[in-house]
C-alpha cells in the first residue's frame, strides 16, 4: 500500500513538473537604450509569444520621463504572414512591415539615429498614439506573429515625444518636458529556454524510474 502511495505521489509530482514547465512564457525584455542625443527615455519593452500565433507587447516608461510615439522592430527577416488579424489594444496601429524607411507617421521618425550592424529594414513598425502629448505612460497590445520568431528579434528602435530632462517626469503633465527622443536597444533578457514536451516527458519518466529503483533497493527483505 505504501509503495502504491509513493508511486502515485511520484506520478503527481512528475505531472506538476511537466505542467509547470509547459506554462512558462517565452519573453524578451528591452530596458537599456542608446541615443545620439543627450537624454533618453526610461523605456521598458517586453514581447512574448505565449499565445499561439500571436505576439503580446508591453511598453511602459518608468520613471515616466517620455511618451512613446513609434516602435520599430528588426527580426532580420521578412514579416511574411499576409493574413494578419487586426491589432488588439488601444492607441496602437501597425504602420508598416518590411520597410526601409525610418518613418512611422506624422512627427514620427528615426532619422539620424545611427544603429550599428543594422541592415536598414524594419520588419514591423507600430504607431503609438498621436502627435502631441496623449498622457499615455503604458501601451499594451497584441498582433499576429507574422510568421516571425522571438529568437530572430534583434534591435528595437523607439521614437518618443515630450522627453523630459534631468529628473523631471510627466506625472503632472508635459510642462517643461518639450524634448524628443530617438533611441535603440538590444534585448537584456533572451527568450526562456523551454524544452520540447517530448524531452520533458523523457526527463520526468527517467526521474520516476530512478525513484522506483531506489525504493525497491531500500525495501528488499
Amino acid at each position: 500500500m505504501k509503495r502504491k502511495t509513493w508511486l502515485s505521489g511520484g506520478i503527481l509530482a512528475t505531472s506538476l513538473l511537466l505542467g509547470g514547465q509547459a506554462a512558462q512564457a517565452a519573453m524578451m525584455t528591452y530596458d537599456t537604450w542608446e541615443t545620439n542625443e543627450n537624454d533618453t527615455g526610461n523605456y521598458i519593452f517586453q514581447i512574448d509569444d505565449n499565445d499561439a500565433g500571436l505576439f503580446n507587447y508591453n511598453l511602459t516608461v518608468d520613471p515616466w520621463n517620455a511618451e512613446a510615439l513609434g516602435l520599430f522592430l528588426d527580426f532580420g527577416t521578412s514579416a511574411a504572414d499576409a493574413s494578419a488579424p487586426a491589432i488588439t489594444g488601444a492607441n496602437v496601429s501597425l504602420f508598416g512591415r518590411n520597410q526601409a524607411s525610418d518613418g512611422c507617421g506624422a512627427g514620427c521618425n528615426l532619422n539620424g539615429l545611427a544603429i550599428p550592424d543594422f541592415d536598414g529594414v524594419w520588419s514591423l513598425v507600430f504607431r503609438l498614439g498621436a502627435q502631441g502629448f496623449d498622457n499615455i505612460q503604458t501601451f499594451s497590445w497584441s498582433s499576429s506573429n507574422f510568421g516571425l520568431s522571438l529568437e530572430d528579434l534583434g534591435v528595437v528602435g523607439i521614437r518618443a515625444q515630450q522627453l523630459c530632462s534631468g529628473d523631471a517626469t510627466l506625472d503632472n503633465g508635459d510642462d517643461g518636458c518639450g524634448g524628443s527622443d530617438k533611441a535603440y536597444g538590444s534585448a537584456t533578457t533572451p527568450p526562456n529556454e523551454v524544452p520540447e514536451p517530448g524531452t520533458l516527458a523523457l526527463i520526468a519518466l527517467g526521474l520516476l524510474a530512478i525513484g522506483v529503483r531506489r525504493w525497491n533497493a531500500n525495501h528488499k527483505h
